[in-house]
């Protein structure tokens, strides 16, 4: 019994580490009112670089939330290819109002005999002045990171607060962050912390720059927050 709890959670381990993240990149995350900012679908391991390209048809979801509430889908896509597999799914937003945009997309897939279900979540912050509330606001994922602060009301040696939310409800689970530039052979992410009984978890800024917070749960739900910090 023992050798067979130690290899599910080997086995658990494994896949969790071996796992793909979604995340979003973003050209300009304080872009002026009234322009435009491409926003990149990236699935792969090392944040921020292109892994495998995902198409448009195998998203369930790209859109955006702006500063008056409404959502928008991104409808004009384009490949960004970088080879024969890898590359990423990028697409433009207009940025007409001042305050906060939260773009969003996911990948949905149902299991099967080869597959584990899989659902993979990323969320990216664009402040277009001051930005404003709409920031803390649920897109309704099955797994989502919510930021509780604007992240350009924080400075390097802040924490960055979120809170991790699994069907609508707190998550106490691991967070995990890294920031773009940042490389290692043995560890993947510079900080990690655990989320409380509340979902809420605090994230260290150790240097300005593009960062990436990442929580997963279970053996394939997963859901990623990127923005900057100046």
């Amino acid at each position: 019994m023992g050798i067979f709890l130690v290899f599910v959670c080997f086995f658990v381990n494994s896949n969790l580490a071996a796992a793909h993240d979604l995340w979003l990149n973003v050209d300009n995350h304080y872009p002026k009112a009234g322009g435009k900012t491409t926003v990149e679908v990236v699935f792969g391991h090392n944040f921020p670089y292109y892994d495998i390209l995902i198409s448009r048809e195998k998203l369930t979801g790209f859109s955006y939330l702006c500063p008056d509430g409404q959502i928008r889908e991104i409808e004009k896509t384009w490949e960004d290819k970088k080879g024969e597999k890898a590359g990423a799914l990028a697409g433009d937003i207009t940025l007409d109002k001042k305050g906060t945009y939260v773009v969003a997309a996911h990948r949905k897939r149902k299991g099967d005999r080869e597959h584990v279900t899989s659902e993979k979540y990323g969320k990216s912050i664009i402040v277009v002045d001051k930005g404003n509330e709409i920031i803390n606001r649920p897109f309704g994922h099955r797994i989502e990171i919510i930021p509780l602060k604007n992240p350009s009301e924080v400075k390097t040696g802040d924490s960055f607060p979120v809170k991790v939310l699994f069907e609508g409800k707190p998550l106490a689970t691991y967070v995990y962050a890294t920031y773009a530039g940042y490389y290692s052979e043995d560890e993947p992410f510079p900080f990690s912390t655990k989320s409380n009984e509340e979902g809420v978890a605090y994230v260290k800024i150790s240097q300005p720059g593009i960062w990436m917070v990442v929580s997963n749960h279970k053996v394939d739900f997963s859901a990623s927050l990127t923005f900057e910090i100046k």
